[in-house]
């Protein structure tokens, strides 16, 4: 290389140009089978989320190993799309992929439930030539659909993905049936959680206060986070068997309910996780015994209210709200927001200072994907026909007029 570059000046035209170029973008995609070869990527992964300004925890490593050993315990395969520049790690986007019928389907990495956020882990701030990068580099995973869950409208992954080929079907669905509203509260443009708190309705900080005195009549109560992993355990043991009695009492067929994969999967991660860095199980006890509990996601700049029940018998006391109350003042001492995550009630609305809307966005990666659209058009097909009939039997009864 010495002797090639020997008769170059230094100053040269040709070297100036060299030393402004920017090196290649590679883009490539990691097909992993085995737990084994998921631990291959454990150090570029925890470097590139140390480098990252926004990472949430469903795209730790740890997160997505104990994912990941789920998908390949049900036979599923992992693809990992990479973004490189010479040796540097810019972006990943872990998907699992599984066959359904005739098509291959890839979804983000989960804990059973499929409700996390999707999309990609990026070095330094969110930006928008990384983005339409790694949505290169996911659009070349071996699979036919690519379904992206709980998308936020208006953010750079929702305009980068809209320039992709889409469902056909899916956007023609009836809004109500796609999207859903978030809520959350942007902690961290207040100096101090008081300082929140004073934007709130009076009437909730009233009965945050009444309730926390009527609470402390039944015994002494207690705030907080498992500190290790069987503390973790028990929690979560009581939290899990306490919402599947709620959901069943009350009608519901949560499927991640009906089993023990998704408290398993918290067990698991409990486990590998430092819960004093990343506390993971908040709740509220009475006397020693839990009373209202939660499964956070915390992330560097957020905290996900993910999973949470209370003790139906402590209702009155509001040991809901107090347990939101502890993780909203958790949250900002520990600079960041708090997000309620899509889906309406109205508690949400009450506490937060931020609404969105989230829908999942369906890719089409191959022609072969198209099948998948099938079923969605023959119900859609149904739909219209049926909502056809009742027109037509409407404009009948009123060209009749009233019986004589």
């Amino acid at each position: 290389m010495d002797k090639v570059n020997a008769g170059i000046p230094a100053c040269t035209n040709v070297s100036r140009f060299e030393s402004l170029r920017q090196p290649a973008v590679r883009l490539d995609v990691l097909t992993i089978e085995t737990p084994v070869a998921f631990t291959s990527l454990n150090r570029a992964w925890n470097t590139l989320t140390s480098l990252a300004d926004e990472c949430p925890l469903c795209l730790t490593y740890a997160y997505c190993e104990q994912a990941a050993a789920q998908v390949f315990a049900n036979g599923g395969v992992v693809n990992v799309a990479i973004v490189l520049r010479d040796d540097e790690l810019l972006a990943l986007w872990p998907v699992a992929i599984f066959r359904e019928k005739f098509a291959r389907i890839a979804r983000a990495l989960t804990c059973g439930s499929g409700e996390e956020y999707g999309g990609p882990l990026l070095k330094g701030r969110p930006r928008r030539d990384l983005y339409r990068d790694a949505a290169a580099a996911v659009m070349r995973v071996h699979a036919d659909v690519l379904e992206v869950g709980m998308l936020e409208h208006g953010s750079l992954l929702y305009e980068t993905l809209g320039a992709l080929p889409q469902s056909w079907v899916w956007p023609r669905l009836p809004a109500r049936w796609r999207r859903l509203p978030g809520y959350s509260i942007r902690l961290r443009a207040f100096a101090s959680c008081d300082d929140f708190m004073a934007t709130r309705p009076k009437s909730l900080r009233s009965n945050l206060r009444y309730c926390r005195k009527r609470l402390e009549t039944q015994g002494e109560v207690e705030f907080g986070w498992a500190q290790t992993a069987s503390d973790a355990a028990a929690l979560l043991t009581w939290l899990f068997a306490n919402k599947r009695c709620w959901a069943i009492s009350h009608g519901l067929n949560t499927p991640y309910l009906m089993d023990d994969q998704v408290r398993d999967f918290f067990i698991g991660l409990a486990q590998r996780i430092d819960l004093s860095q990343n506390p993971l199980v908040a709740f509220v006890k009475v006397a020693g015994m839990p009373v209202a509990a939660s499964v956070n996601l915390a992330g560097s700049n957020s905290v996900e209210y993910f999973i949470t029940t209370y003790d139906a018998a402590f209702g009155a006391y509001s040991v809901g709200a107090l347990l939101v109350e502890f993780l909203i003042r958790w949250s900002h001492a520990n600079g960041r927001d708090f997000d309620f995550r899509p889906l309406h009630a109205d508690y949400k609305a009450r506490w937060a200072n931020c609404e969105t809307w989230h829908e999942r966005s369906v890719i089409m990666l191959s022609a072969r994907g198209r099948i998948v659209e099938l079923p969605l058009l023959f119900a859609q097909t149904g739909r219209v026909k049926r909502k056809l009939r009742e027109w037509i039997g409407q404009l009948n009864s009123r060209s009749q007029g009233p019986a004589s």
